[in-house]
């Protein structure tokens, strides 16, 4: 019975343990967020201030745009969400915003967000 259970254990383990099934190189040197949504891959570079949409199966960056972040930030996460990007951004001490685009690139906003 235990031989048995040990198995069973082994083999729930084998089956869940996930693979890479692919690699390819990112659209720019400083990708610091990543996002998923409908098939896409979505990438924020933080010295560049780019959101690239990226293909998942080749890589090819299929759209992009440039983000405000205020001066003396970096983008430094992302999100997406509902057709909404989500981008992050810090002054590398307390503060912080989020700023909302839609998935052309058109600005729709931002929340201060405040730390410590």
């Amino acid at each position: 019975m235990r031989s048995a259970l040990v198995m069973t254990i082994t083999l729930l383990a084998a089956v869940s343990a996930k693979s890479i099934v692919g690699t390819f190189d990112a659209p720019s040197g400083d990708i610091s967020g990543l996002g998923w949504e409908d098939g896409s891959l979505w990438a924020v570079d933080a010295f560049t201030k780019t959101v690239y949409k990226i293909d998942p199966s080749s890589g090819d960056v299929t759209g992009s745009f440039p983000v405000v972040v205020a001066t003396g930030f970096e983008a430094t996460g992302l999100a997406v969400e509902n057709n909404y990007v989500y981008v992050g951004s810090w002054n590398n001490a307390t503060y912080g915003y989020v700023y909302k685009y839609n998935c052309s690139g058109t600005y729709l906003g931002a929340v201060s967000m405040c730390g410590g």
